[in-house]
């Protein structure tokens, strides 16, 4: 369980390298009472770069290879931000990252990685990893489209000779593979050069034994100018040489080498800034030079989270357990075959041998050391493991889920939500227009009118300036479903009690991510009211001015069209990330969806005669559908094939994952008769999906149908027809 103690201390990681996993993993293990920790990455997962030529080889999968951050930082109890860091503000203690404002720490620590130095060359960086593998299936596809092709590899070190293998073992045999580098193996055993060498004539790869000095891209390709004079021509190009540090990280401030590394000491700290460490391929450990690999930043990850959890209590870092001892020799391990011949040399000191077995062990020690981040426990049990035990009379009044979920997941559901409002006085008044029952109220006054209305949630992820961001795009939704351009807008914040310069920072981030939102939209931020709770959440109540005709869900008819804006499946992929199941792409895809605006398809919609309109929130697409055919007097045929859903949805649909109130949510689909061609039962358990800044659900009339989907898809809106509008007894799925 974590700790009730307010955060007192921001401790930050900057990048998600094998160090630093490593830490996420000690700190869950040993939580440090009144520190937060939060995880900087631009990725939601961290390649393993000991796994990458396996991965080209044909021996894993991308999924194999990769540390899924998220669900890592959830079980050690950090924050995960996915943003890209321009700069480090040591002065006042600030990262700067791309496209928001930059984030305070009290201490920081850097493993983001390193860079090939190419000097204006021309080709493709093997690292940073990330972009190379992205890169990698294209360059494939191009490589397998042509007859006979070159491929340059610059770069001799045993990463370079590795890759070399690993792209013969995936490329068709035609392939012409060249390795260019004045040392092979440079710094291991004369035993492990002559394995390789024997080893790159049997697998066909010509190895020239020379410096690049320069090399451009033409119509042809790419030419090299080698040391001696000659030229090489090669069709593709890869680097994997010497590296340097990110520009960013050369113009901190620290003291750093001539590459632009900062310097450390053996306890990882900066020489020249006590609150900042650095590891792994990012740091010059000073007096300890070495080869920049992926072992040193394995092994200082120890010293490095005992280091960061007593400085950041303010505790000396003394004895021989604070310094790190980087090795002059280890065991390194070179696969050398493919799918067909599994094969590798090991070499340590002056000694080398090479077969299958050696393999075996590489592969055994790479997916032991995945196991310990990936292979996580299930948080929802675990969540229910600590509930209280009560007796079977209480117990039976429990709510299904404990670990509820946070954005629209976290809503009442509809009923209890009619039963209240039922009980209550009626609203009526002269001045009300439209009142409860639609997206948002109508209020007329002397000058004319103006819509209003009011939503918001409990935080579901930990950024809280993305939280800003979509609770603005959330809460203006509900004017864009009544037409109306939005004006103003007031919030409410709760904020969990923390020292105040870090409640202070939060609510700044949060109210950032806001407004950044709402002047986008032409809407002020006028003001609020701030509160201290148990968890962090925010609510907008937005002001609008109508258009000219005020939408509403009432103005369908039979024949119209049914379109809808954004895919389901919201609700889904965050309760999954909550119970620390990781998907590969969902997240980023649900993230960038709730971070949209639905302004650009209200302008579309509206210019294609759209008669009815809604946005699809909390109550799932089947709940708010019905909501709409109630008030237009309308049936519909729904096509359920139809319906989009976002990347993973599905599948974590069919691994039995629901947000908090999709089962409440479902009970709508009793009012529909679901057809016997509509088979797929996890699809027709999305409709009811609780979202959170969900699309727009439109009436278009069906003349206009197809010219509205295509502007909104020419407008890069993911939009689909979904279904007809029909006389008002026949409520069907098919």
């Amino acid at each position: 369980m974590q700790s009730t103690t307010p955060a007192v201390r921001d401790l930050v990681l900057v990048g998600g390298g094998h160090s630093h996993v490593q830490v996420l993993r000690h700190f869950a293990m040993n939580p440090v009472p009144g520190v937060r920790l939060t995880l900087v990455s631009d990725a939601d997962v961290s390649p393993y770069s000991g796994m990458v030529p396996g991965y080209i080889a044909g021996h894993y999968t991308l999924h194999d290879i990769h540390i899924a951050l998220e669900p890592l930082c959830r079980a050690a109890g950090a924050r995960f931000l996915c943003a890209e860091v321009l700069g480090l503000d040591t002065a006042n203690k600030r990262i700067l990252l791309q496209d928001r404002p930059g984030l305070c720490y009290d201490l920081v620590s850097i493993n983001c990685g390193a860079s090939p130095k190419l000097n204006g060359m021309a080709g493709i960086a093997v690292k940073p990893i990330t972009g190379f593998l992205a890169h990698w299936p294209e360059l494939k596809s191009t490589i397998e489209a042509r007859e006979t092709t070159t491929l340059g590899l610059v770069g001799a070190g045993a990463g370079g000779v590795e890759m070399a293998m690993a792209c013969r073992a995936s490329l068709p045999p035609q392939t012409q593979i060249v390795l260019i580098g004045p040392k092979l193996l440079p710094g291991l055993s004369q035993r492990a050069e002559v394995l390789t060498k024997r080893a790159l004539v049997r697998k066909r790869i010509e190895y020239i034994a020379q410096r690049v000095t320069a090399s451009a891209l033409s119509d042809s390709g790419y030419r090299l100018q080698l040391l001696d004079g000659m030229e090489k021509r090669v069709d593709h190009l890869l680097w994997v040489t010497d590296v340097q540090a990110p520009e960013w990280l050369a113009a901190s401030g620290l003291a750093c080498d001539a590459r632009g590394f900062p310097s450390v000491g053996a306890d990882l700290r900066s020489v020249s800034d006590s609150s900042v460490f650095v590891a792994g391929d990012a740091a010059h450990l000073q007096g300890q030079e070495r080869a920049k690999a992926g072992v040193y930043a394995v092994r200082a990850a120890p010293v490095l989270a005992k280091n960061l959890a007593l400085a950041v209590q303010g505790k000396s870092l003394t004895g021989a357990p604070s310094r790190f001892k980087a090795q002059r020799s280890f065991l390194t391990l070179i696969g050398v075959g493919g799918m067909d011949d599994p094969d590798a040399i090991a070499t340590k000191g002056p000694f080398a041998l090479q077969g299958n077995l050696l393999w075996r062990l590489k592969d055994r020690i790479d997916r032991r050391f995945m196991a310990r981040y990936n292979d996580l426990p299930d948080m929802a049990a675990s969540e229910q493991a600590v509930s209280p035990n009560l007796s079977p009379v209480l117990a039976a009044d429990l709510p299904e889920d404990l670990m509820r979920c946070g954005g629209c997941g976290a809503k009442l559901a509809a009923d209890p939500l009619r039963r209240v409002l039922a009980r209550l006085p009626d609203q009526a008044a002269d001045h009300v227009a439209l009142g409860i029952g639609d997206d948002a109220a109508q209020l007329n006054h002397g000058a004319g009118s103006t819509l209003v209305s009011v939503d918001g949630f409990r935080a579901m992820i930990d950024d809280p300036y993305l939280l800003g961001r979509i609770c603005a795009h959330h809460s203006l939704n509900d004017l864009f479903a009544m037409g109306a351009a939005p004006t103003a807008a007031l919030a409410l914040v709760t904020l969990p009690l923390m020292a105040q310069h870090m409640m202070e920072e939060d609510l700044f981030q949060l109210l950032s991510g806001a407004v950044d939102v709402l002047n986008a939209h032409g809407a002020p931020w006028v003001g609020g009211h701030s509160a201290e709770g148990a968890e962090l959440s925010i609510a907008l109540t937005v002001t609008g001015a109508p258009a000219e005709v005020t939408l509403t869900k009432a103005g369908g008819q039979v024949g119209d069209v049914l379109l809808l804006t954004k895919p389901l499946g919201t609700g889904v992929i965050l309760a999954s990330a909550m119970r620390g199941i990781h998907l590969a792409g969902s997240v980023p895809a649900c993230l960038e969806s709730m971070n949209t605006s639905n302004a650009p398809s209200l302008n579309i919609l509206q210019r294609y005669g759209v008669k009815a309109l809604t946005d699809v929130t909390g109550f799932g697409l089947i709940g708010h559908l019905g909501e709409m055919l109630r008030a237009s007097r309308c049936g519909v045929e729904l096509r359920l094939a139809e319906v989009p859903v976002l990347t993973g949805g599905l599948e974590l649909a069919q691994q039995g994952v629901r947000s908090s109130i999709q089962g409440a949510n479902a009970q709508a689909l009793d009012d529909f008769t679901v057809m016997p061609s509509a088979t797929d039962t996890d699809r027709l358990n999305l409709l009811s999906d609780p979202q959170t800044s969900g699309g727009l659900l439109a009436c278009i009339p069906a003349e206009q149908a197809g010219a509205c989907l295509s502007a909104l898809k020419a407008a890069g809106v993911p939009a689909a027809v979904v279904g007809t509008l029909l006389a008002e007894d026949r409520l069907f799925i098919v």
